[in-house]
């Protein structure tokens, strides 16, 4: 999905910025859908706690979705989007220019999980070319 509707050279490289947040920084996390909550929510849950468990309990997390992505995404020191799937490409690009644009780093669920993983140098990617 990175490759297919985003930037995956911009997530990959943005994906960099999870080493250099601090209990001060925060993370907004983006999903597409409007979709009713589950238990483990990937979005709501388990990245979260991926990342307070790698930063601390004090990281702000926010979360938003559908519609809701912000005009200015400058409060925000990382943004981690959900793949997109209920979007076409032209809409996840103009988050990625957005973000791109204000100078915010932006990645997608799967390239940040690989990154907190520590597997990402190893997981195969279609050509960033």
């Amino acid at each position: 999905m990175a490759a297919n509707k985003g930037d995956i050279g911009y997530f990959v490289q943005s994906a960099a910025a999870i080493d250099r947040l601090t209990l001060t920084s925060r993370v907004l996390i983006a999903e597409a859908c409007t979709h009713a909550p589950l238990p483990e929510d990937i979005g709501r849950e388990k990245i979260p706690r991926l990342l307070r468990k790698r930063v601390g309990e004090g990281l702000q997390v926010q979360v938003v979705a559908g519609s809701d992505f912000p005009d200015d995404v400058t409060p925000w020191d990382l943004v981690i989007h959900c793949g997109g799937c209920m979007f076409n490409r032209r809409l996840m690009l103009s988050r990625v220019e957005q973000c791109r644009v204000q100078g915010v780093p932006m990645t997608n669920y799967g390239i940040a999980i690989a990154h907190m993983a520590g597997i990402l140098p190893h997981v195969a990617l279609p050509s960033l070319y």
